[in-house]
C-alpha cells in the first residue's frame, strides 16, 4: 500500500526559467535609454512607477555612468522613444509582483482546509481497506506537524498521488515519510469492526478454527489484545482471554478445554512460577490448524494422557526468568518428539480448577507467513509476539461474531466497536505513543519497560502503564485530549511540543492509591522521552525535578 517516491516539478521548473529571463532583460532595456534625451517627456507616469519600489532602481543606476548628467533627470527631462518605454513597464511588474508576495503571505494563516477534504477523499476513496479511517485520522492529528509544501502537494494531488512525489519536497520530504510511515503503521493496528465483528482475516487460517475451545456456557467474556497487567504484561498483550465461571472472586472449578480445529500438537511447555514461595505448574499447548497458521494455549492446568505422554522424554531447552518474588521456569518440548494429530473438539486438557491460581484461558494466534508487526525495536520482542493476529478472526463466522460481541475487561467494562479485537504494537514514530525501555540496568524481566497506549475496550482512552522506576508497577488510565498539553493524545506528543501533563485518571486504573497524582512526559527527539511522576493534579502547570529518561531502543 505505500507508493513509491517521485519527482514532479515540471511546472515550477517553467515558472522558474520564466522568471530567470525577465531579470536578464532589464539592463539591456535601460541601456538603451540614453539613446535619446531631446524629447519631451510622452509619459511621465511611467517612470513615477519605477521609482516606488526602492530595491527596484538598482538595475537603472548600472546605465547612470553612461550619461553623465541626462540619467539622473530621467524622471523629469528625458524620456525614452515610445518602443522603449514598454519593455520599462514590462520590467517594473516582476519587481512590483515579488516584493508584494511576502507581505501578502507572512498575513494571512495557512488554511488547512483544502488539506483536509483530501484527507477525507482519501478515506471515502478506501473505503474497502479497514485501515483507512484511522490512517486518515492520524494524519488530521499531525497536519501541523506536516511542512506546508507537503500539505500543498497532498491538496493539490491527493495523498495517494502526493506520495509519488514527495521527492520534490527537497528536506520536508523526509517529515512526510516520517509521518505517513507512522499513520500507516498506527493504521494497520487498528481493527474497526462492524457490527458482526472484525475486519475480515486475509490469510488461509480464516475460518479454520470450527469449534469454541471450552463450552460456550463456560465463557464470561473475552478479553481482546493489549490486556495491561504490569509488571509482566506492562506492554499490551499479544492475546486473548477466556474467561470463565468465578474469575471474578478468582475461585474458578475447573473447564474442559478442546481442540477447535483439526490440526498437529506440535509444541508442549510446562510452566513452574514461583510467587513468593508458593508455586504451581500449568502448560502451553501449541496446534498447527493451517498452513502458516498456529494457535497456542496458555494456563492449561491439566493436559491429556496423550499430551503428557509425549514430555516423557528429556526437554528440548529449559529457561528461567522473572525478578525477585516471581520467577518462572518454562520447559519446551517439540520436534520429532511432539507431534500428534488432533480432530476438532477433542480433549486437550483443563483450565482454572479451585486448587488452582487460574482464573481463564490464555488463547494465542501467530500468522508465520506475513509480516512482521511494525514495532520501532523489532530486536526487543520475540519473533512470535511480532506475528502476533487476532485468533477470534480464526474461527467460523457464526463463532467469530459471537465471540465479539463477548469483547470486555476483565474488570467488566464492555469494549466498544471501535477497539475490535485490540492491537498490540502501537509506535507511532517521532512522538509518545508506544513502547519505551529504560536507559539505565534494571535487575529483573519486564522491569524496563513502560507503555503509553490505547486501552483494549475505550478508544477514547489511553493508558500510562509502568513496570518500574517510575513508580510501583500499575496503569493510569484517562481519557484523552486532541488539543492542549494536559491528557493530550500520545500520539499528538512530539518533539519540540514541550512538556505534557496528565491526571484525571479513572476509577478502573490500578496505579494510583487513593490520592491526586499526575505525570509530566516530553519526547525529547524521536528516541528519547522524559517521564517523571508526582502528586497533585497538572493544575498548577509543570516542570521536571528528577525525570526518568526512557528510549525507543532496549539496552
Amino acid at each position: 500500500m505505500r507508493p513509491r517516491l517521485g519527482t514532479v516539478l515540471v511546472p515550477l521548473l517553467a515558472v522558474l526559467a520564466a522568471c530567470g529571463s525577465t531579470q536578464v532583460a532589464e539592463p539591456v532595456t535601460t541601456t538603451a535609454a540614453p539613446a535619446t534625451t531631446t524629447a519631451p517627456p510622452a509619459t511621465p507616469a511611467a517612470p513615477a512607477t519605477t521609482s516606488a519600489p526602492a530595491t527596484t532602481a538598482a538595475p537603472a543606476t548600472t546605465v547612470a555612468p553612461t550619461t553623465t548628467a541626462a540619467a539622473p533627470a530621467e524622471t523629469t527631462t528625458a524620456a525614452p522613444p515610445p518602443t522603449t518605454a514598454a519593455p520599462a513597464t514590462t520590467t517594473v511588474a516582476p519587481a512590483v509582483t515579488t516584493t508584494a508576495a511576502p507581505t501578502t503571505t507572512t498575513a494571512v494563516p495557512y488554511d488547512n482546509g483544502p488539506y483536509l477534504a483530501a484527507i477525507d477523499d482519501y478515506v471515502a476513496t478506501n473505503s474497502d481497506w479497514n485501515a483507512a479511517p484511522a490512517i486518515g485520522t492520524c494524519m488530521v492529528a499531525n497536519a501541523d506537524r506536516l511542512p506546508e509544501p507537503a500539505r500543498d502537494l497532498v491538496a493539490r494531488y491527493g495523498l495517494m498521488n502526493s506520495l509519488g512525489s514527495m521527492g520534490s519536497l527537497g528536506a520536508s520530504a523526509s517529515t512526510f515519510f516520517s509521518i505517513w510511515n507512522g499513520c500507516i503503521t498506527e493504521g494497520e493496528q487498528a481493527t474497526p469492526v462492524t457490527s458482526t465483528g472484525g475486519s475480515s482475516p486475509s490469510n488461509s487460517c480464516a475460518g479454520s478454527l470450527t469449534t469454541l475451545p471450552v463450552d460456550r456456557s463456560k465463557i464470561m467474556g473475552v478479553v481482546p489484545l493489549g490486556h495491561l497487567a504490569p509488571p509482566s504484561h506492562t506492554q499490551s498483550t499479544d492475546h486473548v482471554y477466556f474467561l470463565l465461571p468465578g474469575y471474578e472472586t478468582q475461585n474458578v472449578a475447573s473447564v474442559d478445554v478442546v481442540a477447535p480445529a483439526d490440526g498437529n500438537v506440535v509444541t508442549l511447555a510446562s510452566y513452574t512460577s514461583d510467587y513468593t514461595g508458593s508455586t504451581f505448574t500449568d502448560w502451553q499447548v501449541t496446534i498447527s490448524t493451517c498452513a502458516d497458521g498456529t494457535i497456542r494455549f496458555g494456563h492449561v492446568s491439566t493436559i491429556s494422557d496423550d499430551l503428557l505422554a509425549l514430555t516423557t522424554g528429556p526437554a528440548e531447552s529449559c529457561n528461567t526468568y522473572g525478578y525477585t518474588g516471581y520467577m518462572h521456569t518454562s520447559c519446551v518440548w517439540m520436534g520429532q518428539s511432539v507431534d500428534l494429530a488432533v480432530s476438532a473438539g477433542d480433549f486437550i486438557g483443563t483450565a482454572a480448577g479451585l486448587n488452582t491460581p487460574n482464573t481463564q484461558l490464555d488463547f494465542w494466534a501467530y500468522d508465520w507467513g506475513g509480516e512482521l508487526a511494525p514495532a520501532i525495536d523489532q530486536a526487543a520482542q520475540p519473533e512470535g509476539i511480532l506475528r502476533t493476529v487476532c485468533p477470534l478472526d480464526w474461527f467460523r463466522d457464526d463463532l467469530r461474531s459471537e465471540l465479539y460481541g463477548m469483547r470486555m475487561e476483565n474488570n467488566g467494562i464492555v469494549a466498544d466497536e471501535a477497539t475490535g479485537c485490540g492491537k498490540v504494537f502501537q509506535d507511532v514514530a517521532g512522538t509518545a505513543k508506544g513502547f519505551w525501555y529504560a536507559t539505565v540496568p534494571v535487575d529483573g524481566k519486564w522491569l524496563d519497560h513502560l507503555a503509553l497506549v490505547d486501552t483494549n475496550t475505550r478508544s477514547d482512552h489511553q493508558a500510562i502503564s509502568i513496570a518500574a522506576l517510575v513508580a510501583n508497577p500499575g496503569y493510569w488510565i484517562f481519557q484523552k485530549a486532541s488539543s492542549g498539553t494536559t491528557n493530550l493524545d500520545f500520539a499528538q506528543v512530539t518533539s519540540g511540543s514541550g512538556i505534557h501533563c496528565y491526571d484525571a485518571f479513572t476509577a478502573d486504573s490500578s496505579g494510583p492509591t487513593g490520592s491526586q497524582d499526575h505525570f509530566l512526559i516530553e519526547v525529547v527527539d524521536d528516541d528519547i522521552l522524559l517521564i517523571e511522576h508526582g502528586s497533585g493534579n497538572c493544575g498548577g502547570g509543570g516542570s521536571f525535578s528528577s525525570p526518568h529518561t526512557y528510549s525507543r531502543y532496549q539496552m
